[in-house]
């Protein structure tokens, strides 16, 4: 294959990638939208001095001892390594040049294939450019990292819950997505009302985001700490201090069921619903708005029947909804 050839191949096997990918979230369902819109009419994507928008490359680097992250030493934020992919350069192999460049650590791929696309996430970068990051997932040993001369000194190994906690939005649903361990399902606590809150908007932007939400983060997690949670029987999905998931009921009511993004379709909504039939073997209740389709399709799969139909009128976010009795 000459080289005109190789890199419509290469451009082919990106494009088909992210185009395939299931988003974790929200932000990566964006991303992939404006990434398969902006790359189409690139003429040299992975060349970041063709034009202001380009393809960058990251690295998921996780192991015995949780994720590896470095501070940006001019955004002063916790990162994934990553950057600007060298001409002639494969994307995966960018990621991992990466790697060693800003952590020093000797990773290798998660998986068979170091090709596989882990996430997507378009952002702003320096000089006015935006960038169309491709991540890779790698392993690392349970080593100190050690960045050469020039780089952030600041690079650490964090836990799940640690890393989790300080990554920025762009970031948050891949850990999410990829952290190991079976969720747990405990009795929740108020000191677990921002993790809630945090669940529910990640959630609500995922499945609902064209139903207003009049409360901000902060406002949900004070109404859970304060009401939710000191007078409803609430439960969560706890995977090694990450909250994933929310059950909250009240007699004869399911008030809130909801399940992070990045773990849909992995049967915890059943495992809530099993102990929501645990607790309340009666009949039960609910309210869903009439678009939220995904939601309903669940709870008329778990034998609720819809009885009333409203225009929203009443409701917070004057938006139509249906009660559910089952």
């Amino acid at each position: 294959m000459d080289a005109a050839g190789a890199v419509r191949d290469l451009h082919r096997v990106v494009r088909d990638a992210v185009a395939a990918r299931l988003s974790v979230d929200s932000r990566e369902r964006e991303s992939i939208a404006q990434f398969l819109e902006t790359f189409d009419v690139l003429d040299r994507p992975f060349d970041e001095h063709a034009s202001p928008t380009h393809v960058t490359a990251s690295a998921i680097i996780t192991g015995d001892a949780g994720v590896v992250l470095h501070r940006h030493k001019r955004l002063g934020i916790w990162l994934q390594p990553g950057g600007h992919i060298d001409p002639g350069e494969l994307p995966w192999d960018a990621a991992r040049r990466e790697s060693l460049e800003e952590t020093g650590l000797p990773v290798t791929p998660a998986g068979r294939e170091p090709s596989t696309l882990l996430h997507v996430d378009v952002h702003p970068g320096p000089r006015g450019h935006t960038h169309l990051d491709v991540r890779y997932h790698f392993t690392a040993p349970a080593v100190e990292p050690a960045p050469p001369d020039g780089e952030s000194p600041d690079v650490a190994w964090f836990s799940w819950a640690q890393a989790i906690a300080v990554s920025e939005p762009g970031l948050e649903g891949v850990l999410r997505a990829v952290q190991p361990g079976r969720p747990a399902l405990r009795r929740a606590v108020v000191d677990d009302a921002a993790a809630c809150a945090r669940v529910y908007i990640r959630s609500h932007d995922y499945a609902m985001a064209e139903v207003p939400e009049p409360h901000t983060e902060a406002e949900i997690a004070a109404w859970i700490a304060g009401q939710a949670i000191p007078n409803m029987d609430a439960w969560v999905a706890d995977v090694d201090g990450v909250v994933v998931g929310q059950l909250m009921l009240a007699p004869g009511w399911l008030h809130h069921l909801y399940v992070d993004p990045a773990w849909i379709g992995r049967g915890l909504g059943d495992q809530f619903m099993t102990l929501a039939r645990q607790r309340q073997p009666s009949e039960l209740q609910l309210w869903a708005f009439q678009t939220n389709a995904k939601a309903r399709r669940f709870y008329e799969r778990h034998g609720f029947v819809a009885v009333e139909l409203t225009d929203g009128q009443r409701n917070e976010e004057h938006w139509p909804d249906v009660r559910y009795v089952g």
